[in-house]
């Protein structure tokens, strides 16, 4: 197998923007008093998790997903605060508004991050990085939060270039510099590889991207099967995803984990119907109807379960969701004397509508 070639890029220059250490970032830019320090948020209770960590507490060890009380025990003078989705929103529509005038088509990831086709401008990839270059200017001059942008010829090649750039950082993978880019990288940092993927990768002796790619494509397939063939063409700088995924991909969901594990049915219920509420606020905001609801149910040992409901129209109805949320709950999940840790509520194989749902009550 030879190193991939310029032919072989598909002709396109596709940028990802990411806000650095985002949520942390909006807590010191509104509290001067934070700047400087280490901010942590996310849950701030025994169950809480790590949403965004500032650069100050990551040199402690904090990181993103951790548990709170790990986050205090490495951090103990940091600085907790609750998240704030709403003011994070605001800025993040600001974000998005920079981009969609350079770009006609954008997709949102989370409200931190984005990718964006640039092909439009021009024929080059120095004129598309001078366009993405203009746009973190922008972005920073607007919100007063840093951000790293990258510029590829591929999704995943502009998601790697702003992650070896961050943060604050700007980088262009040209394809000449593909393989050179990507082949000291770890295999984790392929997409899709997950913590047991790796290990299984390392095991066959692949702990490089290089290792990956030079790899004997049937060992991939009879290890991975289908996905074996996924992990090298990412691992050559393959991927003709296109930016801007159907609504129809996408999902919109909402979850709370209990200080205590929760044995009474009727405020699981109420919790279900109060998270169901959230998402069908969501779908209106986002001008989205659902087609399945589901509801996910995570016991004290862990176990998790997941029921859904497939709907024949679509809606964004919150009766309609809220009922049905409260039904999967009663009739498909057993709630026994052992308690609930975490309930989460979502819905699905979205699809755009110009025009809200009324209440038919």
């Amino acid at each position: 197998m030879g190193d991939l070639s310029v032919s072989d890029v598909p002709p396109r220059r596709i940028g990802h923007l990411d806000m650095d250490a985002f949520y942390a970032a909006v807590e010191q830019l509104d509290e001067p008093a934070y700047r400087g320090r280490p901010v942590i948020v996310g849950g701030l209770g025994p169950r809480g998790v790590v949403s965004t960590a500032s650069y100050e507490a990551r040199e402690f060890g904090v990181r993103s997903a951790m548990p709170m009380a790990v986050a205090r025990r490495r951090c103990p003078n940091g600085i907790y605060v609750c998240p704030r989705f709403s003011r994070y929103a605001q800025i993040s529509e600001t974000v998005l508004s920079i981009v969609k005038q350079y770009s006609g088509a954008i997709e949102p990831i989370s409200l931190d991050e984005a990718f964006f086709d640039l092909t439009k401008h021009g024929t080059t990839y120095a004129s598309a990085g001078a366009v993405a270059h203009e746009i973190k200017r922008r972005v920073q001059a607007d919100t007063k939060i840093t951000c790293s942008v990258g510029v590829g010829g591929s999704r995943f090649l502009a998601k790697i270039a702003s992650e070896l750039s961050k943060p604050d950082g700007f980088l262009v993978i040209e394809p000449a510099d593909v393989q050179r880019t990507l082949d000291p990288l770890p295999v984790g940092a392929i997409w899709g590889v997950g913590d047991v993927t790796e290990r299984h990768l390392r095991s066959l002796g692949l702990l490089r991207v290089r290792d990956l790619r030079t790899a004997d494509p049937a060992l991939l397939e009879r290890e991975f099967g289908l996905s074996g063939v996924r992990l090298l063409r990412l691992a050559r700088g393959q991927d003709d995803s296109p930016v801007g995924a159907p609504a129809e991909a996408r999902s919109i969901s909402r979850e709370v984990t209990f200080p205590a594990d929760e044995c009474e049915p009727e405020r699981i219920e109420r919790e279900v119907r109060a998270l169901a509420r959230l998402v069908a606020e969501g779908l209106r905001r986002e001008r989205l109807l659902c087609r399945t609801v589901r509801v996910k149910v995570r016991y004290p040992d862990f176990r998790t379960v997941s029921r859904q409901m497939r709907l024949s129209v679509g809606t964004d109805a919150q009766h309609v969701i809220e009922a049905i949320a409260a039904h999967l709950l009663r009739e498909r999940v057993d709630l026994d004397e052992h308690g609930v840790r975490l309930l989460g509520v979502g819905v699905g194989r979205l699809s755009e509508t110009t025009a809200r749902q009324l209440p038919l009550f």
